[in-house]
C-alpha cells in the first residue's frame, strides 16, 4: 500500500513518550500524557449518561428469541439505569454484598449486561463464566472448580433450559438462580422480572458505598498452566483503564467528527476482559452504542456476523485477527458492505494475537477505494492482570504485530532476561492479585510492584522508542533444541502463519530437546473451504493435496527466508479438529496454549519426530 495515499485524519494527541534507562539494563516507559480523571467505580457512567443522554440507545441486540426477525432491541440509557437499579434491590433484598459474588452464565446480551451491573451496584462481584464450560464439558470439572473457588451466592443464566446441564453438574444447592426465560428445574429458581423490585432508598445507599477499592469482577484466566485463576478487578482497575484509552484522543473532536457518540458491534464475549472491559465498558464510559454481535468468524456464524455488518456502521471497529481476516475476504468481494462499513469508521483495531500483514495490506486496498483514503488499524495490548489495555498504537501505522507504546496512567518497565527484555507494567489499572491464591500472586509481581506479564518485547526500531514495541516471544516459550539452539516459539509461530497466507489459523512450535523444529498445524476453514472449493469436515480439509500444497509452500518461502536452525521449520502435521478452549488449549486472550497443546496431542508430537514419519506428515524440504 502506498505510503502517498493519507490516513483518515483522527484526533489523536501528539506522541509524548518519557523514557529512563537504568543501569541494570532495565528501560523504564511513560506517556508523556495525563490520565484522564476516572469516577470512583463503575456505575457512575450509567448515572451520569442516563442525565446527559437519557434516550440514546446503550445496547442493542437481535429478537433473543427469535434472532432471524429484522430489526433490534434496544436499551436506552433511561431504561438501563431504572432497570438496574430495580435489579440491585432485588440483589439486596437478597443478600448481597463483596462475599456474595454472582456468578454468569450467558452469552453476550442486554440481559447479561444489566445483571452485571445491577450486581456489582449492589455490591456483589461478578464472575463471568464461559458458557461452553456449562453447556459443552462432559464432566463440568472445570465449572465446579470455579464454584469452589469464587463461591458465588448467586447463579444467572439465560435460558434454564440451555444451561440445566450446567446446573445438574455443579452443586447448586440452595443457592438463587435466576434466569430469563425457561425456568430451571431442581433449584431455587427465580425469573429476572420476579426477582426486580421498586428501588427504595438502600438502592441510593448502596451506590454511594461503592469505592474505587470496591472488587467488581473476578475475571477468569484460561487456566493455561493448570486450573483458572480468579484475577480480581476493583472498580477503580476498570474505570481507569477505559480513561487510559481514551486518554490518547482529543474526545470532544473526535465526536464532533463522529457526528454523535460512538458506535460499535462486537461478538467478543463478555467472559472474557477484552470483551467485557474494553469494549462494553469503554461504550459505556464513552455514552455510546453497542451493538451485540451474535455472529462470530466461523463458518456457521459468519452469515450472522456478516448480516450486522451491513446493517450497523461503526465509527470504531475492534475484534481479533481471526475476524479481521474473514471481514478482509467479504470487504473484497461486496461492495454493499465495504461502502456500508467505512461509512462513518475513524479507527480499527486488533488485539489477541497478531495481525497479519497480509491482511491488513487487503483491507487497505479496499478502504482506498472505497474512501480515497487509508484507515488506521493498529493493535492494542494488555491481560487479564491489567483490566486489560496498557498499550495501543495510538498513531498511524502501517506496521502490524506492534504492541504500541504505553498509554496515559500505565507505567512500562522492560528488564533484561537473559538474551530477551521481559514486559512488566504497574498502574491504577493492574489488578491487586488472584483470589485465594497469595503465592501466586506473590509471584507475578517484582520488588517494584511491577506486574510480570511474561512477555519478551523489543523496539521496532532501537535507534528510535517512538516507534513503539513490539512482541518478541513469551519468556516461557523459549526452549533449546539438543543442539542448545535457543528457539522463539513466539516469534516461529507469528511468523509461519504469516508466511503461509491464510491456511492456517495457527500453529504450535514442537522441538524441545529435539534436533529440529516441527509444527502442529491448525486450519482456517473458511480460506481452506474457497481454496478447495469443497465444503467437506475439518478432517478431510486437512488431508485435501490443495490444502497441504498451499502450506507446504509457504513453508518452504519461510524456510528461505529464515534458514537458521533457530527458526526454520521442519515438519508440519495438519490437525483434523480445532484447538479446544474447554480442555485449555486456548487461553483466554485467544492464543493458542503451547505446552497445553504438547501435552493432549503427545501422539501427535511424537509421530512429528519419527524417524519415518508416516503419509500425513508434511515435510518442508
Amino acid at each position: 500500500m502506498s505510503s502517498d495515499i493519507p490516513f483518515r485524519d483522527i484526533p489523536y494527541l501528539p506522541q509524548k513518550l518519557d523514557v529512563t534507562y537504568r543501569d541494570d539494563g532495565s528501560i523504564l516507559l511513560r506517556n508523556g500524557h495525563p490520565l484522564r480523571p476516572y469516577p470512583p467505580h463503575m456505575l457512575a457512567p450509567v448515572v451520569y449518561w442516563a442525565a446527559a443522554r437519557p434516550d440514546q440507545v446503550f445496547l442493542a441486540q437481535r429478537d433473543p428469541d427469535d434472532p432471524s426477525k429484522p430489526g433490534w432491541k434496544t436499551l436506552t440509557y433511561r431504561e438501563a439505569l431504572r432497570k438496574i437499579r430495580a435489579l440491585a434491590q432485588g440483589f439486596l433484598d437478597a443478600g448481597a454484598g463483596q462475599d456474595r459474588p454472582v456468578m454468569i452464565l450467558s452469552r453476550n446480551a442486554i440481559e447479561n449486561a444489566l445483571v452485571m451491573y445491577a450486581a456489582m451496584w449492589a455490591g456483589s462481584p461478578v464472575v463471568p463464566v464461559t458458557p461452553a464450560y456449562a453447556t459443552l464439558s462432559q464432566d463440568f470439572a472445570r465449572l465446579n472448580y470455579i464454584d469452589a473457588l469464587t463461591e458465588p451466592a448467586f447463579i444467572y443464566v439465560e435460558d434454564g433450559e440451555e444451561y440445566q446441564r450446567g446446573l445438574d453438574g455443579m452443586n447448586v444447592g440452595d443457592r438463587l438462580v435466576l434466569y430469563r426465560k425457561n425456568a430451571p428445574s431442581g433449584v431455587n429458581a427465580k425469573s429476572l422480572d420476579e426477582f426486580a423490585a421498586e428501588p427504595t432508598s438502600f438502592v441510593d445507599l448502596a451506590y454511594d458505598r461503592i469505592s474505587s477499592e470496591s472488587i467488581a469482577k473476578y475475571m477468569l484466566t484460561s487456566g493455561s498452566t493448570g486450573e483458572p485463576k480468579a484475577v480480581i478487578n476493583t472498580h477503580g482497575n476498570i474505570a481507569s483503564m477505559v480513561k487510559k484509552i481514551r486518554s490518547v484522543w482529543d474526545v470532544e473532536k473526535l465526536e464532533a467528527m463522529a457526528g454523535g457518540p460512538q458506535v460499535m458491534i462486537s461478538f467478543l464475549p463478555w467472559s472474557h476482559t477484552y470483551g467485557a472491559n474494553s469494549i462494553l465498558h469503554s461504550m459505556l464510559d464513552w455514552g455510546g452504542t453497542l451493538y451485540i454481535d451474535w455472529g462470530a468468524p466461523t463458518p456457521a456464524r459468519l452469515p450472522e456476523m456478516l448480516r450486522n455488518l451491513k446493517e450497523v456502521a461503526p465509527t470504531q471497529h475492534t475484534t481479533v485477527p481471526a475476524a479481521w481476516a474473514a471481514i478482509a475476504t467479504e470487504l473484497e468481494q461486496d461492495r454493499t458492505l465495504a461502502e456500508k462499513f467505512f461509512s462513518r469508521i475513524m479507527v480499527m483495531a486488533y488485539g489477541g494475537a497478531a495481525l497479519g500483514q497480509d491482511i491488513y495490506e487487503r483491507i487497505q486496498k479496499v478502504a482506498v477505494e472505497v474512501t480515497g483514503e487509508r484507515i488506521s488499524l493498529s493493535a492494542g495490548y494488555g491481560a487479564t492482570e491489567t483490566s486489560p489495555t496498557i498499550s495501543n498504537v495510538h498513531w498511524p501505522s502501517d506496521t502490524m504485530g506492534l504492541l504500541g507504546l504505553p498509554l496515559p496512567g500505565a507505567e512500562m518497565k522492560m528488564v533484561p532476561v537473559g538474551e530477551k527484555m521481559e514486559l512488566r507494567v504497574r498502574g491504577p489499572g493492574i489488578t491487586q492479585g488472584y483470589l485465594k491464591n497469595p503465592e501466586k500472586t506473590a509471584e507475578v509481581f517484582d520488588d517494584e510492584g511491577y506486574y510480570c506479564l511474561g512477555d519478551a518485547v523489543k523496539f521496532k526500531n532501537p535507534d528510535d522508542p517512538n516507534e513503539g514495541l513490539a512482541f518478541d516471544g513469551r519468556i516461557a516459550e523459549e526452549f533449546k533444541l539438543s543442539n542448545g539452539t535457543w528457539v522463539s516459539a513466539g516469534t516461529v509461530r507469528v511468523k509461519a502463519v504469516e508466511a503461509v497466507d491464510g491456511a492456517l489459523s495457527d500453529v504450535v512450535v514442537c522441538g524441545l530437546n529435539r534436533e529440529e523444529i516441527a509444527l502442529l498445524g491448525f486450519l482456517n476453514e473458511s480460506w481452506c473451504r474457497r481454496k478447495t472449493g469443497r465444503n467437506v469436515p475439518l478432517e478431510e480439509l486437512a488431508t485435501d493435496e490443495q490444502v497441504r500444497t498451499a502450506v507446504k509452500d509457504g513453508l518452504l518461502d519461510y524456510n528461505r527466508k529464515h534458514p537458521n536452525a533457530a527458526a526454520r521449520v521442519a515438519r508440519i502435521l495438519l490437525q483434523k479438529d480445532m484447538p479446544k478452549a474447554d480442555a485449555g488449549e486456548i487461553t483466554e486472550k485467544g492464543y493458542i496454549n503451547q505446552g497445553k497443546v504438547q501435552a493432549l496431542r503427545a501422539g501427535d508430537v511424537e509421530r512429528l519426530f519419527a524417524k519415518q514419519p508416516d503419509a500425513e506428515i508434511i515435510e518442508i524440504k
